[in-house]
């Protein structure tokens, strides 16, 4: 299916840069704005939130694959490779569907059953204007689940005066080491009743070398590009627009298959408008769909190796509806959500030269979510504030296809194959889901913030974890099953932090413990309790009782007028609360200390060391646990230098060299393979130089 002709989708690609994030306030959230970047100094956002304000001078605009490459520069989070494009966000030791990613209100979900196109994937950041990233449960306002985090970013309507004006930016890049070429525009124009905005870009990135000089299998293309028309009269905001995007070629050494293309595109609509009455403050009602098509295939970008070639053809479509509305009842302010999500999931993994169906990786399954949340801030004198927040989530599944037989697989359904491993079959399924947090506020000074909270959130599972139905082996040995009869996770989570900012110096953090119940743990199959199969080269979910905790750390000293020195730090615990053992896939301590100069009114220069700890703390037995990490993974230090070069305004050149002394290393998140039960960590890139220039208008 092309989403590009069939569907009316622009193309283009995106631009990135990461940069030093400054602390403002407590509590463990970061605002990144995504626009031309100067320090403006301290912005104090919402109670004990603690932003990254990204107007500010940047410290080195390196280049970055995708939307999860980004993410990674933030403390706090991290990111599994999986090649060159299609990184997985971590926060808090928890990704995927534990995290929200949230782009102008609405959802997309990736179409690849082995998450080659996670949501991150699709972010299309270039023209955005806010990017916040939350760690753990900070409202209930933030969208399903959310248990690790929230990733939310927003593209706000322009503030032009009643003569026509534009604003833009031209920018291209070049990263040596993967021969990565980027280049794009964006342009906004309008007056004070309204406006349009246009951006698209491109992508073109060949295989990296890692720090031994080996070839890493990490290429790819990608186009991104959208369209917004927005109607801005009094003090409402009505928009509709569009957002696309598109992967070629994308090559993967972490799976036993390639990607020839994934093709996601968004339509999105809504209206914001301040309404000032005695009740009602604001209203925003908005509308979305996020339509994916990908194919992956172990023959046409590799050579065949394995026994029979094969391909999977994939859809994941995601339809929404969100009001929000301000109140005021009984002189409390009260922000209220309701909101509707549907995702269907369908994909078939076909046998090439016959097209005889071999699985039924997701049998159309469609997960039904509506949201009710409210939330209110009770200020308790002029330096205490006490928020309480509560959610109902209301849950439907339903599995369109699990009957379907497949001829390939010995004629065995779906259904068959939970059979086997579970002793149970699919069939609807409601979930009553209630969540809620209270946290209370405290300024200590007028510069500093402390708070605690303690929360409760419901994830419920995804169509992978429910009903994923990879038959592969003989008798199944190297399946991965998803299990109807999941549970949903609970998590109960206690949170701790402050942050401080002085003159010359900031400093913040924040420290969690996680109690989470019914966890779902992808596990292997031998035979534990509920799980009929003995095969430990299976992948099965079930569900166990888990313990998270940790903290996160950051600060900034400007220890002479042309210098300051930075860091952050990251922690993360995970234990299986009923084996004793630790849960796989968690990140070690890890951070990065580095030292800024403005060496010249216009060129400033900066040595940043990115940093991990050994991890040692792994669950890499699939006999005895789930065989879920690789290996333990040594620690290492990594060099970067970069460098901002503003003499040529409004033109502003980024260059640098990134792990200067080409050292070889790999992050501990490693990815599975969905063809056989390897997990697989791969190399990041060795030493690299990159250029940037960007000009706003």
């Amino acid at each position: 299916m092309n989403i590009l002709s069939k569907r009316g989708a622009l193309s283009a690609s995106l631009l990135l840069s990461s940069f030093l994030v400054t602390p403002i306030t407590a509590r463990a959230e970061e605002v990144l704005q995504t626009a031309p970047i100067t320090v403006e100094g301290f912005l104090m956002s919402y109670p004990a939130s603690s932003s990254y304000d990204a107007t500010q001078e940047i410290i080195g605009a390196a280049p970055y694959s995708d939307g999860g490459d980004y993410l990674r520069s933030v403390p706090g989070v991290t990111a599994s490779r999986f090649g060159g494009h299609g990184l997985e966000p971590y926060i808090r030791g928890q990704s995927q569907s534990q995290l929200n990613i949230v782009s102008g209100d609405s959802y997309i979900f990736g179409g690849c059953p082995n998450r080659m196109d996670p949501p991150s994937a699709y972010l299309n950041l270039q023209a955005q204007d806010e990017i916040t990233v939350v760690q753990g449960y900070q409202s209930v306002l933030n969208g399903f689940g959310g248990s690790g985090g929230s990733i939310i970013v927003r593209q706000n309507a322009p503030d032009f005066g009643e003569a026509l004006s534009a604003t833009g930016l031209v920018h291209g890049g070049y990263d040596s080491n993967s021969e990565m070429w980027d280049a794009g525009a964006n342009i906004t124009a309008g007056t004070s009743a309204g406006y349009a905005s246009a951006y698209g870009s491109y992508k073109d990135a060949e295989n990296y070398e890692d720090g031994d000089g080996e070839e890493v299998r990490a290429a790819f293309k990608e186009r991104s590009g959208g369209l917004k028309l927005g109607y801005t009269p009094g003090d409402a905001h009505i928009y509709a627009g569009i957002d696309t995007h598109k992967i070629d070629d994308a090559l993967f050494p972490g799976a036993g298959m390639d990607s020839p293309y994934s093709k996601g595109a968004t339509y999105k609509a809504g209206i914001e408008t301040d309404l000032n009455g005695d009740v009602f403050q604001s209203l925003a009602l908005s509308g979305y769909a996020s339509l994916v098509d990908h194919r992956m295939d172990n023959f046409s970008l590799r050579p065949l190796t394995a026994a029979t070639a094969l391909y999977v053809d994939s859809e994941s479509d995601t339809h929404g509806l969100k009001l929000e509305s301000d109140l005021t009842l009984a002189e409390q302010p009260l922000s209220t959500l309701l909101e509707w999500r549907r995702n269907n999931r369908d994909a078939e993994r076909r046998v090439n030269a016959t097209n005889i169906l071999q699985s039924l990786l997701w049998p159309d399954i469609t997960i039904d979510e509506i949201a009710l949340g409210v939330e209110t801030t009770y200020d308790l004198g002029m330096e205490n504030r006490l928020v309480v927040g509560g959610r109902y989530d209301y849950v439907d599944v339903d599995y369109g296809r699990a009957n379907e037989a497949s001829p390939a697989a010995g004629n065995r359904t779906p259904n068959d194959i939970y059979q086997q491993f579970y002793g149970i079959t699919a069939s609807s399924q409601t979930e009553h889901n209630l969540g809620g947090l209270v946290r209370l506020e405290h300024d200590y000074t007028a510069n500093s913030t402390v708070y605690a909270g303690l929360s409760r959130s419901v994830r419920t599972a995804d169509a992978t974890e429910r009903g994923l139905a990879n038959f592969m082996g003989a008798g199944g040995a190297t399946s991965w099953v998803g299990n109807p009869d999941i549970d949903p996770e609970k998590h109960h989570q206690f949170d701790i932090g402050f942050d401080t900012n002085r003159a010359v110096w900031s400093f913040g953090g924040s420290a969690y413990a996680n109690i989470v119940r019914d966890y779902i743990l992808r596990d292997s199959a031998r035979g534990q309790e509920d799980i009929l199969a003995n095969l430990p080269n299976a992948d099965v979910y079930r569900n166990i009782d888990a313990f998270l905790s940790g903290f996160e750390i950051h600060g900034a000293w400007d220890v002479a007028p042309r210098w300051q020195l930075f860091g952050d730090a990251t922690y993360t615990y995970g234990d299986d609360i009923d084996s004793g053992q630790a849960l796989a896939q968690i990140p070690p301590l890890q951070g990065k200390l580095g030292a800024r100069w403005q060496a010249l009114d216009a060129l400033s220069l900066t040595t940043t060391m990115r940093w991990a700890a050994e991890q040692n703390r792994v669950d890499a037995d699939a006999t005895t646990g789930s065989g879920r990490d690789a290996d333990k993974t040594n620690g290492y230090a990594v060099f970067d230098l970069e460098g901002t070069l503003t003499g040529f305004k409004p033109a502003s050149l980024n260059f640098g060299v990134r792990n200067l002394l080409d050292t070889s290393y790999a992050n501990h998140l490693n990815r599975s393979n969905i063809s056989d039960p390897t997990e697989v960590q791969v190399e990041e890139p060795g030493r690299s130089f990159y250029i940037q220039l960007s000009v706003p208008f």
